[in-house]
């Protein structure tokens, strides 16, 4: 799968739940009345979309640039987007679907993507997932 197709994924998936944010109405979701944009099943969606995306680029036998490209587009989302919290977080979930690929890197792209990935990503702030993913790229630097 080529990055242009996975930057779509992300985009459709980014809009899609954008518009139920902004469609929200007041009180959606307390008292298990209505349903929360963060219940709608655009999210599990993207999941198992990138999921797929992420293995079909995987074994297609990536060049490590092209690698370094797609992780560093991957691992900055949740930067860009931290707001509202339910794509905040699934952006971040999904870094844990790149640790096939990051065996893939050359160690000077693993060491560049580990560096900037350790400074978007302070020790102390970083999620389970998100330590897991240092730790990879930080082997792959070795």
């Amino acid at each position: 799968m080529t990055f242009s197709e996975i930057q779509d994924i992300c985009d459709a998936y980014i809009a899609k739940a954008e518009k139920l944010e902004s469609e929200r109405k007041i009180g959606d979701g307390l008292f298990g009345m209505g349903s929360k944009p963060a219940d709608d099943p655009c999210h599990e969606r993207f999941a198992e979309d990138m999921e797929k995306a992420l293995k079909e680029t995987a074994s297609g036998s990536p060049s490590s640039s092209e690698v370094y490209e797609l992780l560093g587009y991957i691992y900055r989302l949740p930067k860009e987007h931290q707001d509202p919290l339910s794509i905040y977080w699934m952006l971040n979930a999904i870094h844990g679907l790149t640790l096939p690929l990051i065996k893939l890197l050359e160690r000077g792209d693993a060491k560049r993507l580990c560096e900037q990935y350790s400074s978007d990503y302070k020790r102390f702030e970083r999620l389970p997932v998100q330590e897991k993913v240092y730790k990879a790229l930080k082997a792959g630097s070795r």
